[in-house]
């Protein structure tokens, strides 16, 4: 059914969201793409004299981080992937709109995301997911929950829902 996935990886969802992505992969013997995007705006709204570019670097670092996560949870359960990491333009482009390009590029047939974060400054933040809807046709699922990263561990991610967001 899906032939390639693409999961979009936050610093908050990196293992619900890629275990599940891997599950998903072995059932439909699917390819993996893992993104990791960093997004530099937040940042941009500080004082004055706040050295952005040191700001950008340390992101950029961090991002760097998650990506050799990524890659090593992915050797672990022997899932060949492409692992990219993707540094947002201080304006123009959101989180959402530049997963949905990368699905576009890498022509994923599923957009893997996880949980949007509950906290009483949600409203201060994108939707990511409504924006990937926005700009893409692929279906998305939204994986939940709290895997354990060790194979001999119990995997515990859920669907939320419908199995797609759409279709």
């Amino acid at each position: 059914m899906f032939r390639k996935i693409l999961v979009a990886v936050s610093t908050r969802s990196t293992d619900a969201v890629l275990m599940s992505a891997i599950e998903t992969a072995r059932k439909y013997e699917a390819q993996i793409v893992a993104l990791h995007v960093v997004d530099p705006s937040p940042c941009y709204m500080g004082a004055a004299d706040y050295n952005f570019g040191l700001a950008v670097e340390a992101m950029e670092a961090h991002g760097r981080e998650v990506v050799t996560h990524l890659r090593n949870v992915l050797d672990v359960y022997g899932q060949t992937a492409e692992v990219r990491m993707l540094t947002l333009p201080l304006a123009g482009v959101t989180v959402g709109r530049a997963i949905a390009t990368v699905a576009e590029e890498t022509g994923a047939d599923l957009v893997m995301l996880g949980e949007r974060s509950s906290s009483r400054w949600r409203w201060l933040k994108e939707d990511v997911t409504a924006e990937v809807m926005r700009c893409s046709s692929s279906p998305i699922r939204i994986a939940s929950g709290q895997p354990a990263v060790a194979p001999g561990h119990q995997v515990g991610p859920h669907w939320k829902g419908v199995s797609t967001a759409r279709g």
